[in-house]
């Protein structure tokens, strides 16, 4: 295999990799958890699904350049460090790029140690194309097809949110919704939301429910949880620009919550 074909397959062995993927980190919760109006990032799903497969492409790319492994595996575990560190930038909306930056560099070795096994697996898969490995052409790219959907069903995977986090954001939603239907019929709200001031006259339009394990964020009085519990703080956000958060501690479904929005 000559340099140029090397590098061509590598480029599309990154996109056959990143394309499932991508698709399945970010749209397995979605289809876990249909009718719930999940949080989007600023890029947007569709979006981060077309990136991360070109970067992923790239990757790929990167490690065949060179027939020579360790400069093309070192070459694409810097070139993910710093994707991942602007997807970072971007999806975080954030104005202090200062503070970022010396984050990003803090987290710089730790990144590049994780995504160097990746960068390895795109070096084997190369080599397995190129005829370093036993069997006719059909058998090899049959193997490395059988990688990349494993590898990508298996990392696609560890996006999905845990079985606590669904079931808050299920609880979630239903209470969201009996509170605008009381709203709307002047009725009392449901308890866990008497406390959240302003919400018949501010919760109007859409909504978006994000989840967080930092249930700290949240300066509300709530109950001890148990050893193992995993608390689940739940971010609601209006389109007018309302919002409020809701902490569960298991086993109860009844949260509770506070503003994050000032209406007075």
């Amino acid at each position: 295999m000559n340099d140029q074909t090397r590098r061509i397959s590598g480029f599309f062995l990154g996109i056959a990799f990143g394309f499932p993927y991508a698709l399945i980190s970010q749209f397995i919760n979605v289809w876990m958890l249909p009718g719930i109006p999940l949080f989007e990032l600023p890029i947007g799903r569709v979006a981060s699904v077309i990136l991360t497969t070109l970067v992923m492409g790239m990757t790929g790319l990167i490690v065949a350049w060179d027939e020579e492994s360790f400069w093309g595996l070192m070459g694409a575990s810097l070139f993910l460090v710093l994707a991942s560190s602007m997807q970072a930038y971007l999806n975080s909306g954030s104005s202090q790029t200062v503070t970022f930056f010396f984050l990003s560099l803090f987290t710089f070795l730790p990144r590049l140690i994780i995504y160097l096994p990746l960068a390895f697996t795109f070096r084997w898969m190369v080599g397995v194309l190129e005829g370093n490995a036993r069997g006719s052409g059909l058998v090899r790219l049959l193997k490395v097809t059988v990688v990349i959907l494993m590898l990508a069903i298996l990392g696609g995977r560890f996006s999905m949110l845990i079985p606590e986090a669904q079931e808050a954001l299920q609880d979630m939603n239903i209470l969201v919704l009996e509170g605008l239907s009381a709203a709307a019929n002047k009725d009392d709200l449901p308890p866990a939301l008497i406390p959240v001031d302003g919400f018949p006259t501010y919760a109007t339009g859409s909504y978006t429910l994000e989840w967080s394990s930092d249930v700290d964020r949240l300066p509300v009085t709530r109950s001890v949880a148990g050893y193992g519990i995993t608390e689940s703080l739940i971010l609601i956000r209006f389109e007018s620009g309302y919002q409020f958060g809701c902490v569960f501690t298991p086993p109860s479904h009844v949260p509770k919550c506070i503003n994050i929005t000032r209406v007075r």
